[in-house]
């Protein structure tokens, strides 16, 4: 292992659209943040970049940016290099480095960066390979500059600790790699559930239900639970040691949890107000909610400090709220009846329950086409409260229903060359584990195959 990550066999393939510059933009833009500027050229550095997926769909939907994946895994990074060359992707580029590689690396291999990406790996490596990696930020981040990085948090995810050191211990001494270790311990605890253990009789959604038969998924469990490295961090702790790195948190990517009426219970509400106006700080805050979600892992966005601020003024937030653009996808419901009652929208603490009145109107809208959020906040259900168009938006977005259009108007003025190669690339390739996908270069992103509404 490097830097207490496991080396000996590659991570599966996985998509993930939160890390996609429009997708951090949107969500800036809509918590009332300076973002970088999607329309001139910027840099976005994915670190742990696995066999490179991520970047090749960022760079093949945003042609102005230039995109850089570093991973240590040499045959990662060589497959990476094979996908953007098969596809024709000229605006990514991959390097085989460690951490302490990327911190000295000089500005014309790695230049100064307006996003910094580390997903899937924050709790996964050494406290010193995290100390490491808030270098890089501090030195490569440019002010302003967006930093995401996911990890498993409490409370959710502290439980399995015991679980997770007994697991790798027991499967030190068997034979065969990490892929059968894994799928062998986790069938261990399987039966040890069987057998009524008293942890799993108290969290019986610790395992998977069915033997790992899939080599995938038993992959993604070793990654998981063989690493020699698995902290769950506290959210308190990981926002101390960003503003070490002159970084403050902004929010989360996940657009839902920056709604409190929608990702906590009803019931906290009122005392999430209690500790606001008693002036908790944002790390008590954030504390608070992680405990009403009973949160298991963080998509946490960072911004380094700027000079003039990353808080836009009343005026400029309404400006940038007005000027998005925003499309339907085939994934949204079909016409809705005002009088059918509610949208459920499944989340972490349960159905959150949207009025059909409050979305029909939003939704058929762009059923002719995209619209900007100006045009949506016009219509007559909105008129009245525009501001709730946000939040709506917000909503929609993160269940998959609509996406945001990357600027200035890429349905007139984008070229798809490049999504398109990247389309019969991965054609010609195993799907991604977390389902096969489809690179869209007016969203500056990928969905779903098949979710695209004409």
């Amino acid at each position: 292992s490097i830097h207490g990550y496991l080396a000996d066999i590659p991570y599966p393939s996985h998509f993930f659209r939160e890390t996609m510059p429009v997708w951090m933009v949107s969500t800036l833009t809509a918590l009332g943040r300076k973002t970088p500027d999607l329309t001139r050229p910027y840099v976005w550095l994915e670190l742990g970049c696995g066999a490179g997926l991520g970047v090749a769909v960022a760079a093949a939907t945003n042609p102005p940016g230039r995109f850089i994946g570093v991973d240590f895994n040499r045959e990662a990074i060589a497959q990476a290099r094979g996908l953007v060359q098969e596809a024709g992707i000229g605006n990514a580029h991959f390097h085989d480095m460690d951490f302490d590689q990327v911190l000295l690396a000089e500005d014309d291999q790695l230049p100064p960066c307006d996003f910094i990406v580390a997903h899937g790996l924050y709790s996964w490596i050494t406290s010193d390979a995290r100390a490491v990696l808030r270098r890089v930020v501090a030195r490569k981040l440019k002010p302003g500059g967006v930093v995401y990085v996911s990890y498993l948090c409490h409370p959710g995810s502290a439980s399995f600790d015991c679980a997770y050191r007994f697991l790798r211990r027991i499967v030190q001494g068997w034979a065969g790699g990490s892929t059968g270790k894994a799928r062998a311990g986790m069938a261990f605890l399987q039966r040890m559930a069987r057998a009524g253990a008293g942890y799993f009789q108290d969290y019986p959604d610790a395992l998977p239900g069915e033997p790992i038969l899939d080599d995938a998924r038993a992959a993604l469990l070793a990654h998981d639970y063989l690493n020699e490295t698995r902290d769950v961090l506290h959210v308190a702790d990981v926002m101390a040691d960003f503003a070490a790195a002159d970084c403050e948190y902004a929010g989360s990517a996940a657009p839902w949890e920056n709604i409190d009426t929608a990702s906590l219970p009803g019931g906290t509400l009122e005392l999430l107000e209690e500790l606001r106006c008693g002036g908790a700080d944002a790390a008590t805050l954030e504390t608070f909610k992680d405990l009403a979600r009973h949160q298991m892992q963080r998509y946490d966005l960072y911004q380094r400090l700027h000079p003039d601020g990353n808080v836009l003024s009343d005026d400029d937030r309404r400006r940038a709220l007005l000027a998005q653009r925003v499309r339907l996808l085939l994934g949204a419901p079909e016409r809705l009846a005002t009088a059918q009652g509610a949208l459920t929208l499944q989340s972490r603490i349960g159905p959150i329950r949207l009025p059909s009145v409050d979305a029909a109107p939003l939704l058929d809208a762009l059923r002719d086409g995209p619209r900007t959020y100006a045009q949506l906040a016009a219509l007559p259900a909105y008129a009245a409260r525009p501001g709730f168009v946000n939040t709506l938006l917000q909503l929609l977005v993160w269940r998959g229903w609509l996406h945001f259009l990357r600027p200035p108007d890429p349905l007139d003025s984008l070229d798809s060359g490049s999504a398109q190669g990247l389309n019969a690339a991965l054609s010609r390739r195993p799907a991604p584990f977390n389902g096969p996908i489809l690179a869209v270069a007016a969203i500056g992103s990928a969905i779903p195959s098949g979710n695209l509404n004409p």
